[in-house]
Formats: C-alpha cells, sequence, structure tokens
C-alpha cells in the first residue's frame, strides 16, 4: 500500500471532491489491477530511481501528445510542438478517414451510484455511433482500458437518458522503422526500444513517423464487472486513508 504523508494528500492523488463530496477516481481504482508490462519495464532499469525518472519523462511526453490532440478536438489554436508532429499528423491522419462528430472533451464524469468520479476524453458520435473515446500513447492496448471505459459509460449512462454507448480506444504514437529489416524503433522517456528485431541487421531508420491503432471495445457488462471488482479491492487496500476521509 502506497503511504501518504496526510489524508488531504490522499484525497488530493486519488480522487475528486465533487459539491463537498470526495469520489475516489477511476484510474486510481483501476492502478490496483497488476501490471505485467510495467513490472518488466522496471526490471529491466538498473534500480529504481532511473525507472521512475524514464517513467515520468515518458508520462510527460505523453500528455504532450494527449493535450495537443485534445486542443486540436476543441477546435483551439495550437502551436504543435515539433518533436510530436509525426504522432499528431498521425491522429489528424485518423480524423480525415473517419466521421467524427465531437460533442464532450475532458468532460468530469460522477456516479454517485457506485461512488467514483473521473476524467473523460471524449464523448463523441464516431461513424454514426455515440460512444467514450479515449486517447493513450502507450506502446500497446491494454486490458485496464476495458476496465477504465467501462466506468466512464457506466457513470454517463447513470446521469443521461441516452442510448447504449460505444467505447473506442484510438492509441496514438510514434516511431521509426528499419527499411532493411521492418523492425521498429521508438523513442520515449529518453529510451530507445526496437521492436521486431528478429535477426541480426545493420538497422537504417528511416525519419519518424506518426501511426494510430484504433480499437473498439466490446462485452461492457463483463468489464463493469470487472472495474467494480477493483473498487472493492481498491477499497480494502485504502481501507485505513478511507476511514480518515
Amino acid at each position: 500500500m502506497t503511504w501518504y504523508k496526510s489524508a488531504s494528500e490522499f484525497k488530493e492523488q486519488n480522487g475528486y471532491t465533487i459539491d463537498d463530496v470526495w469520489y475516489p477516481r477511476v484510474t486510481a481504482i483501476v492502478s490496483i489491477k497488476a501490471k505485467p508490462a510495467l513490472y518488466a519495464f522496471y526490471a529491466s532499469m538498473p534500480n529504481f530511481k532511473a525507472a521512475e525518472a524514464m517513467k515520468n519523462k515518458s508520462a510527460d511526453e505523453g500528455t504532450l501528445i494527449h493535450d495537443t490532440i485534445e486542443a486540436i478536438l476543441k477546435n483551439e489554436k495550437v502551436e504543435i510542438p515539433e518533436n510530436i508532429k509525426p504522432a499528431i499528423s498521425a491522429f489528424l491522419d485518423f480524423r480525415s478517414r473517419n466521421d467524427i462528430d465531437v460533442h464532450k472533451v475532458e468532460e468530469r464524469i460522477l456516479s454517485k451510484k457506485h461512488g467514483y468520479s473521473g476524467t473523460m476524453d471524449v464523448l463523441a458520435e464516431v461513424n454514426g455511433h455515440l460512444g467514450v473515446l479515449d486517447i493513450k500513447t502507450s506502446m500497446a492496448i491494454y486490458r485496464d482500458y476495458n476496465m477504465q471505459t467501462s466506468a466512464y459509460v457506466e457513470a454517463l449512462v447513470e446521469n443521461a437518458d441516452i442510448p447504449p454507448l460505444s467505447r473506442w480506444i484510438l492509441r496514438i504514437d510514434q516511431n521509426k522503422k528499419c527499411v532493411r529489416c521492418g523492425a521498429s524503433l521508438r523513442s520515449k522517456g529518453g529510451r530507445d526500444k526496437i521492436r521486431g528485431d528478429k535477426y541480426p541487421c545493420e538497422h537504417e531508420w528511416s525519419e519518424m513517423r506518426g501511426e494510430y491503432e484504433f480499437k473498439e471495445l466490446p462485452n461492457f457488462d463483463h468489464d463493469i464487472k470487472a472495474f467494480l471488482a477493483c473498487k472493492t479491492l481498491w477499497e480494502w487496500e485504502h481501507d485505513y486513508w478511507l476511514r480518515h476521509v
């Protein structure tokens, strides 16, 4: 269990206060789930301090892409930083290939029924279907996202008379491609990661290019049950602090 200096610090790092009532945040709740890929990353680093520094730098780079995309979706005037232009180009390519009608961006959600809150990325109609669009800058689409998006949908349906909602993950990334063997080089957080390097090759890397992966998530009922189970475990793990909130 993470230790906090005070109940105030616990509240600030794990939730939102809405109408004078504190609610745990969706992403904090989902964090209770085991993350094998993250554990493997920590194991590959020389020490914990180096791993934390790289993780934080990577998160900052991802946040920059995320925030730039949301500004574009809000029709705000935005200057695209040079270091993320390939990723933003990939997003613009996705948008040009799909019919997207944005309803809400960065919207706070609340489920009084289940007692949690969160911040949804985008509520939009994509090719005629209304749903939650979650933007990620990760290396892959992880199963945790199923639970996270199911929580957003559950809260939205609870608070409005709307039809069943779809759920999508839009993963945006950028990398270089080896023109000889097809391997990819991903630079994030100050670390270069080569994937698809199946045989020895004197790599010749292309210019940085953007890519996107768009995936619809099925099985809402299964995912919301998993999220609520996570919430129960998260509450058990943080019982000490919750009794002080």
